[in-house]
């Protein structure tokens, strides 16, 4: 069907109204529907490519002009997601949050949602990216959220740490090792024992854990404040809290230790203006030669290593002895 491409973009927006705070099964297939197709294109406005090449046919041409509206795309998602998100955030919705059938379909919308972004972020160009990204990031910083949703919102994080890590980190990790820093020490001596927890303070250590998701080398530069945050942190009792502080540790040493592919992209060829060389929509729903795969893995190197190694001598090792002496006097 050559003229399928030009039904692309129609397409993404028309579904956009399936994102409904709730209809979390809806909303599911929703993001599962869009993940299907940003899988096989890349979200790169080509309309400029109809100005410098001239082997374009009238329905690349058509194509070209089409792909000018990836940004609105991109930016009405993005409102909608956080429509959903800041409306699940009220105390109404997040009682209805507790049924466990509603606790699966949010699993599942989370789960399609990082999907989703993961696939834009990873073949989108620049200039869409830092607007997700300044998005993102300045949703994440304007307010705290309920740990009912953080899966949603652990989903946003985690597809923009896959797509550039180190811009990601830049832009949040200071800031939320510096909140958690804030509210620790403006706040009472007992928070840390206090079983009624801080909501601020337990949303803040929810985005820490998932931003040591990051690839390990791009955390290394960190490593001070994110010692200084377990150092902090490690023996609070509030239950979710300490499941955020555990879960952090968790995703920190595997970073670490890991070997993992770096980034899954439709096509290896450079994706920027100008287009003279390649056209991005040419390669939208084509296979890649098997022999032609250059995948790139994340190797720990020694220095990662070396974080991961005092990690385990500082957290790990004396929580595990205090644990056997309770057990020994049971």
């Amino acid at each position: 069907f050559s003229q399928g491409q030009t039904y692309v973009l129609p397409l993404l927006m028309a579904v956009l109204p399936g994102i409904d705070s709730n209809d979390f099964k809806k909303t599911a297939v929703t993001f599962q529907f869009l993940n299907a197709i940003l899988m096989l294109v890349t979200c790169i406005d080509c309309s400029s490519a109809i100005h410098t090449r001239n082997d374009l046919t009238e329905i690349e041409k058509e194509v070209c002009l089409s792909t000018a509206k990836f940004e609105d795309f991109v930016t009405e998602f993005l409102n909608r997601t956080f429509q959903m998100i800041d409306t699940l955030s009220t105390e109404m919705s997040d009682a209805v949050v507790l049924n466990h059938e509603t606790n699966s379909e949010d699993q599942e919308a989370s789960q399609e949602l990082t999907s989703m972004i993961s696939g834009i972020v990873q073949q989108c160009s620049k200039k869409i990216f830092q607007m997700i990204r300044e998005k993102i990031t300045n949703f994440l910083a304007a307010s705290s959220f309920s740990p009912k949703i953080s899966r949603l919102l652990n989903g946003l994080v985690r597809a923009i740490l896959k797509g550039n890590p180190e811009e990601t980190l830049k832009y949040l990790l200071p800031q939320t090792c510096e909140r958690i820093e804030k509210i620790l020490n403006h706040s009472e001596t007992t928070i840390l024992s206090d079983h009624k927890g801080d909501p601020e303070l337990t949303w803040s250590l929810t985005l820490f854990s998932e931003l040591v998701r990051a690839r390990g080398d791009a955390l290394i530069i960190y490593k001070p404040m994110i010692l200084s945050v377990f150092h902090r942190c490690i023996h609070i009792i509030h239950k979710e809290s300490y499941e955020a502080v555990a879960n952090a540790a968790k995703n920190l040493l595997k970073t670490l230790s890991y070997v993992y592919p770096l980034e899954y992209r439709l096509t290896v060829e450079n994706i920027e203006e100008p287009f003279t060389d390649f056209l991005p929509i040419r390669a939208w729903g084509q296979h890649v030669e098997f022999d032609k795969l250059n995948v790139q893995f994340h190797i720990p190197n020694e220095d990662e290593v070396d974080f991961a190694c005092e990690f385990v001598e500082t957290f790990i090792y004396p929580e595990l002895q205090l644990l056997n002496e309770k057990c020994s006097k049971m």
